[in-house]
């Protein structure tokens, strides 16, 4: 069960009227303790939340945004942002869809050009955004995103690819000594040498370039 919130200032209070948006008819819950992330993802909350956030009405009862929201939303400011985050790119209907199926904002991206008039066209049929179709939505989502081409990888790091390297000139020298070991001769022997050179060449041309090993001026 929740734990009881601290009491929100009269002064608030009375400015938010208990949390609600200008228009609309919902309770943001604040006095009640019983606002918990899924709770506030719904419309009137997020816009509660801009609201508070932007008019920077919780400076007074809180030292900060941080600080407000546990106290007196019951979720944190990290979780509030998110809420806010997705008003902001989505607009309502993503609240409308998350109290029905579980969704990325990733992936409402993807599925929200299908949204059209309260309902998920998939099909060829418009599925109503309502609990009693919770489930064919579900699929519905699922199947829409199967039909994504796959994420693109994020491109390496530095040091990511600086690892890969390292694996990649161990096994290089590795073979370079394996091969050396089973003393060549002739063709075989100087082809040894010609590569082994223009290895050795061009990394020493890397370090000249680029300052990676500079000489000691007092040498």
């Amino acid at each position: 069960m929740d734990q009881p919130v601290h009491e929100l200032p009269a002064e608030l209070a009375e400015l938010l009227r208990l949390g609600e948006v200008p228009g609309e008819n919902h309770s943001f819950g604040l006095l009640s303790g019983r606002c918990s992330a899924a709770q506030a993802d719904s419309v009137a909350r997020s816009e509660a939340l801009l609201r508070i956030r932007e008019s920077r009405l919780y400076l007074r009862c809180a030292s900060s945004w941080k600080a407000f929201c546990p106290e007196f939303v019951h979720i944190s400011g990290t979780q509030a942002d998110r809420i806010i985050r997705m008003w902001q790119l989505h607009g309502p209907a993503i609240f409308d869809l998350k109290q029905l199926v579980r969704i990325s904002s990733e992936d409402y991206r993807a599925v929200e050009p299908f949204i059209q008039e309260n309902a998920l066209h998939f099909n060829d049929e418009a599925i109503e955004l309502d609990p009693q179709n919770s489930q064919k939505i579900a699929d519905a989502v699922a199947g829409l995103c199967r039909s994504l081409p796959p994420k693109e990888k994020p491109a390496p790091t530095v040091l990511e690819r600086l690892a890969s390297l390292d694996k990649q000139c161990k096994a290089i020298v590795s073979e370079f000594q394996s091969i050396a070991n089973l003393k060549c001769q002739g063709e075989d022997r100087l082809r040894l040498e010609l590569t082994l050179n223009c290895a050795s060449a061009a990394l020493q041309q890397i370090e000249s370039q680029h300052g990676l090993y500079p000489q000691d001026p007092n040498d």
